[in-house]
């Protein structure tokens, strides 16, 4: 079974900003800059819809397809600030 993600966004954003390591190469930071900058534009269109929706000028439609984007893309990003925050305390357990 192939995934695939349905905002062709995050999909430009992996591979734009991958994980690469020091000499002036991109770095996990970035990506993980670039995913928060990703959410933070999607929870702003929402917000932007549902005003539009109260106001009578977005469809109900599509501002709740917008609410879900910028919801799961919020939990997402918590999922792996969660994963990094676990390895970091495994890291910090290891003996030296």
């Amino acid at each position: 079974m192939k995934i695939t993600a349905t905002d062709p966004n995050w999909v430009n954003l992996q591979e734009n900003q991958g994980l690469k390591g020091p000499g002036g190469e991109k770095e996990f930071g970035h990506l993980l800059s670039g995913m928060v900058n990703e959410v933070n534009k999607l929870q702003q269109e929402s917000n932007k819809k549902i005003e539009g929706s109260l106001l009578g000028q977005e469809d109900l439609h599509e501002t709740m397809l917008s609410l879900e984007k910028s919801s799961l893309g919020l939990k997402l990003l918590l999922q792996v600030r969660n994963k990094m925050i676990q390895a970091y305390e495994e890291l910090s357990r290891m003996p030296l």
